[in-house]
């Protein structure tokens, strides 16, 4: 069975993998249509498609947008009909500036509250743009931590105390850019929203009112609760029941090519490929 992956990581951002590394790990696993969506990047697209020209997989140009929200964290994920849309590439690079920022005031915290990295050792271990792994990664060189899951879960994640708030777009902004370049927006791992079921079927109404035309249903942590809650809310508001495995590195948590049982389908991308009027 050939497997579909529309949510993956490369170097560009904070995947371990160059995009022809991603490209070749997922040909070798079966994968025969993915996405590449780097954080707010579309630096590694071209490379991608040439890997998937010559390794027969399908790469479809996406980029994972990061949005503010009271409430959890947002990202969106949009699939484009180019690797690099004028106006998408322009936004994205204040954004860089903003993601870059921030990283610098969370080292700064981590200093304040004597957990200290070299800022050009984290700058140095990303090969694209910068985001908190790559902090964590060297707060485990520095011994501060045992591993990345702890820097994350004793510092750096939502509410710890080296956390910053990211510097997103808004949700209606984020959605209106990806609709005026001609691309497919999609929600990412809506559970990270952490809003109660009422609650996240009325935000994602909102949001399907301004462009939305996804949610991620299949994805490998979800629990069959997860799935088909999300699944009820996608059929409800018409939605495409998207997926994937937000792959970042070869040994885990997730593989490529995981979307959970069931997988993601192909139906999924024929409406995501159409919508943003892709070639296949």
């Amino acid at each position: 069975m050939s497997l579909i992956d529309l949510h993956c990581h490369s170097t560009a951002s904070d995947g371990h993998l160059t995009p022809t590394e991603l490209v070749e790990h997922a040909a070798a696993a079966g994968v025969t249509t993915m996405a590449l969506t780097d954080h707010d990047t579309v630096e590694g697209l071209d490379e991608a498609l040439a890997a998937g020209a010559r390794s027969g997989v399908q790469v479809i140009p996406g980029i994972e947008l990061t949005v503010q929200v009271p409430h959890g964290s947002m990202h969106l994920l949009a699939y484009l009909p180019t690797t690099r849309p004028e106006a998408l590439v322009e936004r994205m690079t204040r954004q860089t500036e903003l993601r870059t920022e921030r990283i610098r005031m969370i080292v700064d915290r981590l200093a304040e509250i004597g957990v200290p990295v070299e800022w050009d050792a984290v700058r140095a271990r990303a090969a694209g743009q910068m985001g908190r792994p790559h902090v964590a990664h060297e707060m485990v060189q520095a011994g501060h931590v045992q591993t990345v899951q702890e820097a994350f879960d004793r510092y750096l994640a939502d509410g710890g105390p080296a956390h910053v708030p990211n510097a997103g777009l808004e949700p209606h902004d984020a959605l209106s850019l990806v609709g005026a370049v001609g691309g497919v927006a999609v929600l990412a791992h809506p559970a990270s929203l952490r809003l109660p079921p009422r609650h996240l079927q009325s935000f994602v109404q909102s949001l399907a009112a301004r462009g939305l035309r996804g949610i991620e249903v299949h994805r490998p942590e979800h629990t069959a609760e997860q799935r088909d809650a999300y699944g009820a809310i996608a059929k409800r508001l018409r939605l495409i029941p998207s997926g994937g495995s937000d792959f970042h590195k070869p040994d885990g948590p997730f593989l490529i090519g995981d979307t959970g049982t069931p997988p993601l389908g192909h139906a999924s991308v024929e409406l995501i490929v159409t919508g943003a009027n892709l070639s296949e």
